[in-house]
């Protein structure tokens, strides 16, 4: 696909339009591994804000280069010489990209083709969609280099079962694409070189979707999370009335009821 003249490159991060409503952002400069230092956190932060600002925005591809891993975590040489005063910005980057991520007004599609590891699994878990390759490898080492796993491995018993999170972050030993699949921690698997076919096919997908519903459905999915359910679903239904004040359900009603008339005519 061709790329825009609105592409931008960072030392960390890379932003890419590979068509005009769909980004991709590449983490670089970090590695063979993608490990996330300080600077790599912060770069990849901004990256992606400054794409969540894009009004034509419809769907974001988060991304390592290579195929080794999508993260393999945060850089223990960094880490190694934190104290109490300098540990609390450290851990406040990684916060701040989960935050970035989860809060993206449109789906993040997360590509994991190896090692999603530690903060990397961390970053997986704040994307809505994880596509993972067969060979990819899934887990949260924090326990056996004599810390807890912290900020955004809260969300790791939400997306999967309570006795597979456990096992994660307790014992600090790594899952395999099928084992995290069957738990519910990613999406879908495919085979490495099938990957970024698989993905196409998710973007074709949101695509075919009203965009200004689909924004909608990510900040109720976001609001969800922290409403009790009676509150959750009372709340929708002015939203459910709003949503007819973009003309967004009249136009993709009338298009559906319309391809379903041209079936009709068809079969007859």
């Amino acid at each position: 696909m061709k790329r825009t003249d609105t592409d931008l490159e960072m030392e960390h991060a890379s932003i890419a339009w590979p068509s005009s409503d769909a980004a991709i952002v590449t983490i670089r400069n970090a590695g063979p591994l993608n490990i996330l230092t300080s600077a790599v956190m912060n770069d990849l932060r901004l990256a992606i804000e400054e794409v969540g600002r894009a009004a034509k925005l419809r769907v974001l591809i988060v991304r390592g280069e290579g195929d080794e891993a999508f993260v393999a975590g945060a850089d223990i040489y960094e880490m190694v010489d934190l104290d109490e005063t300098s540990a609390t910005p450290f851990i406040t980057h990684l916060y701040a990209l989960c935050e970035a991520v989860r809060h993206c007004p449109v789906p993040v599609i997360a590509r994991l083709p190896g090692y999603c590891l530690g903060g990397g699994l961390q970053l997986a878990a704040s994307c809505d969609i994880r596509m993972a390759a067969e060979e990819a490898r899934f887990g949260m080492p924090e326990v056996r280099i004599g810390m807890a796993s912290m900020v955004h491995s809260a969300l790791l018993p939400r997306l999967t079962r309570q006795s597979e999170a456990n096992w994660l972050l307790l014992t600090g030993e790594q899952i395999s694409a099928q084992e995290a699949l069957h738990s519910g921690l990613v999406t879908r698997v495919a085979p490495k070189m099938q990957l970024d076919s698989a993905i196409a096919d998710v973007v074709a997908a949101i695509r075919r979707c009203g965009p200004e519903s689909v924004r909608e459905q990510k900040r109720l999915l976001r609001r969800w999370e922290n409403q009790p359910l009676d509150e959750a679903i009372s709340a929708s239904i002015p939203l459910f009335a709003h949503a007819y004040s973009s003309g967004e359900p009249q136009r993709y009603l009338r298009k559906f009821i319309e391809s379903r008339r041209e079936v009709k005519k068809a079969a007859t």
